[in-house]
């Protein structure tokens, strides 16, 4: 890696902790009560500790072709999280709001995410979903074990201020680290490839989301769960972001804290190769129309 002066990420302006819909894209759509409309017309009621306290768990799961990609996966995983909330979970009503957002989303891509929140409310939302060709990471120093670490809730205000500290660096997303070892970003995990071979934090002996996106792509190569320093991050031949949305998104810089900016080659050549592969397998493993 190349360490260069600071400055300004092309990206850093637009890009975000969720997906962002072109300006000339389809609407994005919500699931209320048992109806499909526009998702700016859909509303959660006010009392609901959903709203209040982000007492919530969700998933959001690819789109591609007006399919989901892992949904068992994804529904698997919110069952724990709802189990370690002490909150229930109607499948059913899950299963029916994705259905009812996928027939009215048609063939195309992008994604969707069903919510269900402590007051017993469930939502769902589908739209596109775009991202840059690369992202630019900014380290952020954070404390990151709670009583709920790795735990899929909606009480995101601690990504959204790391996300806002990574962009005061110039950068596009943040990468936590916690004593100087390696978590995750907010929304997603981290692959680093030192001398051709991948590895990634390890969520059993960290305080982190377990990674749906890292279970895929460890059908395909091998990925070795480690507790990464600081050190060994800037010494990352290579560097890509995982999530359901993200399917092997290259990292092209790291800004420190201290104003410095690593270069990182992006795609490098095991990422781009594992890009491929991602797209390939992703196409080959859609899951059934899902039916309501």
């Amino acid at each position: 890696m190349d360490t260069s002066a600071p400055r300004p990420s092309p990206m850093a302006a637009e890009a975000s902790a969720e997906p962002s819909a072109a300006a000339d894209g389809p609407v994005a759509l919500a699931w209320a009560d048992g109806r499909v409309l526009e998702a700016t017309e859909a509303t959660v009621p006010l009392s609901d500790d959903g709203f209040l306290r982000g007492d919530a768990v969700f998933e959001a799961m690819l789109v591609r072709s007006g399919r989901t990609h892992a949904l068992e996966l994804h529904l698997a995983r919110m069952h724990r999280s709802a189990a370690a909330l002490e909150l229930a979970l109607d499948e059913d009503t899950l299963r029916r709001a994705i259905a009812d957002l996928l027939a009215a989303w048609g063939g195309r891509d992008g994604a969707v995410r069903v919510i269900t929140t402590r007051g017993g409310v469930t939502r769902g939302i589908i739209g596109p979903s775009v991202w840059p060709a690369s992202i630019a990471l900014g380290i952020v120093e954070a404390p990151w074990r709670t009583a709920i670490s790795g735990v899929k809730t909606l009480s995101y205000a601690a990504n959204q201020w790391a996300v806002r500290q990574a962009r005061a660096l110039g950068a596009d997303d943040a990468l936590i680290i916690d004593h100087d070892i390696v978590h995750e970003l907010p929304t997603g995990a981290l692959v680093l490839v030192h001398d051709g071979t991948c590895s990634t934090p390890d969520p059993r002996r960290l305080p982190i989301l377990s990674s749906v996106s890292v279970a895929v792509l460890q059908q395909l190569v091998e990925v070795t769960p480690t507790t990464p320093g600081l050190e060994q991050l800037l010494a990352a031949d290579e560097l890509m972001v995982l999530s359901a949305t993200r399917p092997g998104l290259p990292v092209h810089a790291l800004h420190l804290p201290d104003g410095q900016r690593v270069e990182v080659p992006a795609p490098g050549p095991v990422t781009a190769r594992l890009q491929a592969r991602l797209q390939e397998h992703i196409a080959s493993t859609l899951d059934p129309t899902v039916r309501a």
